[in-house]
């Protein structure tokens, strides 16, 4: 691409348009410090959250003087611990390459950037001399190499990097750390662990195009399997086999939703040889697996709605970073820590074209009856007697 040079004049007007906002910025941080008020969400010379076309969460200055490289967008929550003042957030960092990047606060982004204080700090956070040394630092520390990945000219798809930690005092002032809790660390080992097992694991006449750094593109599928109870299987959008084993549909408000729980594997088992040893790669299972439906039964949909898009749609819901998240939320549906909570992955239903698509949100009802059922199969199984020969 060819890159349009500012001629002399344009670049000295170019300058003073630029130096002119700069002042502006550096007025309305220097009034909201001696005011002690918070900066307005919808200012332009400052970092604020912006959503974007696709309802992604993305926070950078939107003015064009001030812009540069200090951008966090695609940014989805790790950790939201209110009770604790505990917050971790996940983003694709432009000062680093485009590599994501993992913070840490004891108060949420959108507290961080309303202070003049934490704005500020928070730009030179991800500016792109911090960003890169960080990013850089954390791949040494892993073993990554610092090269983009193979015919890539990013770090897009390389390993999540720390970034570090921003904290609030009591005196409303902002610091930078660029270390982070040991917990964090092991959720981004394990996160990697499971994209080489994913790798691992998928279905490779299923990978239309692979991406590197555990991305593809699959051909999704899905089918009814054949036997005694019904069943159905799957390539989701990971190119991993799935396999859906569920007890029978349960109709909530006269078929206005109807759900199935059961026993959720994503992945095949395999074995692979490293280093002259033998290791054997298990399949993800879930147990208490809820899928929920619009109108009409999973089956129905199966039968009916297969080539409206049903492929893609589950290819979304059964996959293992969704699943995994539902299955974190599940803990936050009731608090008897000896009753298993339903895993609910998603719904489906049929918009204004006649296509499939995912629900977007999980009705009330939909989570009682869940947690419903699952407490009746509970108290079946500890009705059930127990003959005990004894001793003779």
């Amino acid at each position: 691409m060819q890159i349009i040079k500012r001629n002399p004049r344009e670049e000295r007007n170019y300058e003073r348009l630029k130096k002119k906002e700069e002042f502006k910025r550096d007025f309305t941080l220097l009034i909201a410090k001696l005011l002690k008020k918070q900066i307005d969400p919808e200012d332009t010379r400052t970092i604020q959250k912006h959503i974007g076309a696709g309802g992604g969460i993305n926070y950078y200055v939107q003015n064009n003087y001030l812009q540069g490289t200090a951008n966090f967008t695609n940014v989805q929550t790790i950790i939201e611990d209110n009770e604790n003042n505990r917050y971790v957030y996940k983003g694709m960092i432009t000062g680093a390459n485009n590599a994501m990047g993992v913070i840490e606060s004891n108060v949420p982004l959108r507290d961080i950037v309303a202070s003049p204080y934490g704005n500020i700090e928070f730009l030179k956070m991800i500016s792109e001399e911090n960003a890169m040394k960080m990013c850089h630092e954390y791949y040494q520390k892993i073993g990554e190499p610092t090269k983009p990945l193979d015919n890539h000219s990013t770090y897009f798809g390389k390993p999540d990097f720390v970034l570090g930690t921003i904290l609030k005092d009591d005196k409303g002032k902002f610091s930078y750390s660029s270390n982070i809790q040991q917990d964090i660390e092991e959720i981004l080992k394990k996160d990697r662990k499971n994209k080489e097992r994913n790798k691992l694991m998928r279905d490779e006449d299923s990978v239309e195009l692979d991406l590197g750094g555990g991305m593809v593109v699959a051909k999704q599928d899905c089918w009814i399997n054949p036997g005694k109870n019904i069943s159905f299987g799957g390539i989701n959008n990971e190119a991993l086999y799935w396999k859906y084993m569920p007890d029978l549909p349960i109709a909530i408000e006269n078929g206005k939703y109807y759900i199935q729980i059961g026993t959720m594997q994503i992945g095949e088992s395999k074995s692979t040889k490293k280093d002259n040893i033998v290791q054997f790669i298990n399949p993800y299972i879930y147990e208490n697996v809820v899928i929920y439906t619009k109108g009409k039964k999973l089956i129905q949909y199966f039968l009916n709605n297969k080539l409206d898009g049903l492929n893609l749609t589950l290819g979304e819901i059964v996959n293992t970073y969704n699943v995994e998240k539902c299955k974190k939320d599940a803990s936050k549906l009731n608090n008897d820590v000896e009753l298993q909570n339903p895993i609910i992955i998603g719904g489906i239903e049929i918009d204004e074209y006649g296509e499939v698509k995912k629900c977007e949100n999980i009705p009330d009802e939909v989570i009682q009856e869940a947690k419903s059922a699952i407490e009746k199969k509970k108290e079946k199984n500890n009705n059930i007697i127990k003959f005990d020969r004894g001793n003779r």
